[in-house]
């Protein structure tokens, strides 16, 4: 994404991975069994980077449970809760991730709150100084749009929609084009202003094929799986961001960082105990729609209808685990 100079990166220790979960002794039977049960068999410490990982070239500190509710995003006010979803540009190539199934993993990841798609809107329909900001990227050749701009766009769209204010988290364009976040950047997976709760994301370097992405013939059946595990990935995660919850450097998470598409794949497509805690902080408390059971049998049965293997086979286990539990009390 943009080149800088490596930092010296260390994973935590265990010592500091109990630190930023926290005191459990005070959650209730479902998180505490979720972020306490069978650690060790289910999720993979942080592993020593390779030079040129996410976390030789950007400076990671690590997020606990204590810091992000000191500064917690406050989204569980409203009891009809609305994420909207925007298509930029054509989603019609044939290679284009499903964004009705991508909405399908979001709900189990966000308990209590809905998602809508909005209307797609096109690039000709935003201003001139957006459409001055567009250039043709050096390696690719092909076109990118300025992050900023997309934002502002959002922005004023979401002024118009005054009367949903009240209920509405955030607000999330999604573009099968190429993005950038600054002139001295190569590209960016995407960008928010957490503030006012507004995403910019692109699949476009979600394909292998890419940049020939137009040119390309049909998917293969794995290359199909690829793509959606990918887009799934990206979007829960950027999403995820909007909460204010950081990248997460405890476990190998759904929330790790990642510079590129090598290492995003070898990023799980679950929360650590970690960022899972931080989620019903965010949501959990007052909704009481967070349920961890619930939660991780939706998405296994969607991973199994994609044909996600790997991630089924985890999900299986780890519901096993917390079953087993359960009945232990019983």
């Amino acid at each position: 994404m943009c080149a800088s100079a490596n930092k010296k990166f260390s994973p935590p220790t265990n010592r500091q991975r109990a630190k930023a979960l926290g005191d459990t002794n005070q959650l209730n039977d479902d998180i505490r069994r979720a972020v306490t049960v069978g650690i060790h068999k289910c999720f993979l410490r942080f592993p020593e980077p390779k030079e040129g990982d996410w976390v030789t070239i950007n400076e990671e500190q690590g997020q606990t449970v204590q810091e992000f509710e000191q500064t917690e995003r406050t989204v569980v006010h409203s009891t009809h809760k609305i994420i909207y979803l925007q298509p930029i540009g054509s989603f019609d190539h044939s290679r284009t991730p499903s964004l009705d199934i991508i909405c399908e993993f979001y709900r189990p990841f966000f308990p209590g709150c809905e998602l809508e798609i909005l209307p797609q809107i096109d690039f000709i329909d935003f201003s001139k100084h957006a459409q001055a900001e567009k250039r043709i990227n050096r390696y690719t050749q092909q076109p990118q749009y300025l992050t900023s701009f997309i934002i502002n766009h959002r922005k004023k769209m979401r002024r118009q929609r005054q009367n949903n204010n009240n209920q509405e988290l955030f607000c999330i364009g999604v573009t099968m084009a190429d993005i950038y976040p600054e002139h001295n950047w190569n590209f960016v997976y995407g960008e928010a202003s957490i503030d006012d709760g507004i995403g910019i994301y692109s699949f476009a370097r979600l394909d292998p094929s890419f940049p020939n992405t137009a040119t390309a013939g049909p998917c293969t059946d794995d290359e199909r799986i690829l793509i959606l595990k990918r887009a799934v990935g990206v979007f829960v995660h950027e999403v995820i961001h909007l909460f204010n919850i950081e990248h997460c450097i405890y476990y190998l998470c759904l929330m790790n960082g990642s510079e590129t598409e090598e290492e995003m794949d070898g990023h799980p497509l679950y929360l650590c105990p970690v960022c899972l805690r931080k989620m019903y902080s965010a949501l959990g408390k007052e909704t009481k729609h967070f349920n961890t059971i619930q939660m991780y049998t939706a998405i296994l049965d969607l991973c199994k209808i994609f044909h996600f293997k790997e991630e089924s086979s985890w999900y299986e286990h780890r519901l096993s685990l917390l079953n087993a539990e359960e009945d232990k009390k019983l």
